[in-house]
This record gives C-alpha cells, structure tokens and sequence, in this order.
C-alpha cells in the first residue's frame, strides 16, 4: 500500500463527504474515529489532532500528513493524542448533544464504508 496515494485519497474522501454530508459540521470526530479504526487495522501509527479554536475538530496525523485537517490551521492544535480509535468512538458517541447537528447521524454508516472502500482500494493498487 502507497501511504502517499492512500492520504491522498482519504483527503479528496473527506472533500466529497464534506460537500454532501457537511461531516465537518458535527461528524468530524466520527470520520476521525472511523479512518484511526482502519490505520489500526492496517498498524499504521498515527497521532489524533484536537483543534479548539472557535470551534472543535478533530483529525488523523500520520508522521507529517493531516487527514481531514479541513481549514484548520497548524498553530491552533490544542491537543496531540496518542489514543485509539475506541477513544474517538467514545468521545463522538458521549459528547453526542454538543456537536454542530448540521451532519446527521443517519449518514455515519455511508461514510464508515467510504472510508474503509478507500482503504481496501489503495490495499489492492500498484500505485
């Protein structure tokens, strides 16, 4: 698997998930959770980034790539967490009444498929 073309992928992902699901609307720490679930599975270290600026966001770090990191800037990390994706799935599933409602819940199995297609897709190419 090319990490490259995999986080390449992932992003372009969360582009299109954001066009037509507004995931970073209320969803962000679910897509975190559900793209740390996969980077497990395939033992791909990676740090969670808490943002808490203005507004909260989460997203996936993989040596000096961002997954999903959005608009959000560099400077405005509040938290780098060496957790597991239990802890993301915990965190979006407790705090559940605080997130922005904009992402409905009901598009949360589409994306976790999304997100583990990209990942079976980039396993299985040469590129």
């Amino acid at each position: 698997m090319n990490r490259k073309h995999l986080f390449k992928k992932l992003n372009e992902l969360c582009l299109n998930l954001e066009d037509k699901y507004s995931i970073n609307c209320g969803g962000c720490c679910y897509v975190a959770a559900c793209i740390a679930e996969q980077l497990e599975i395939y033992n791909i270290p990676f740090t969670i980034i808490h943002y808490d600026e203005c507004s909260c966001h989460y997203a996936i770090k993989v040596s000096d790539r961002y997954i999903n990191r959005s608009d959000y800037k560099k400077k405005e990390i509040t938290e780098e967490l060496e957790e597991s994706s239990w802890y993301l799935f915990d965190e979006y599933y407790t705090n559940i009444g605080y997130w922005n409602n904009t992402y409905n819940r009901k598009y949360n199995s589409t994306v976790k498929r999304k997100i583990k297609s990209t990942f079976k897709k980039c396993e299985n190419s040469r590129t």
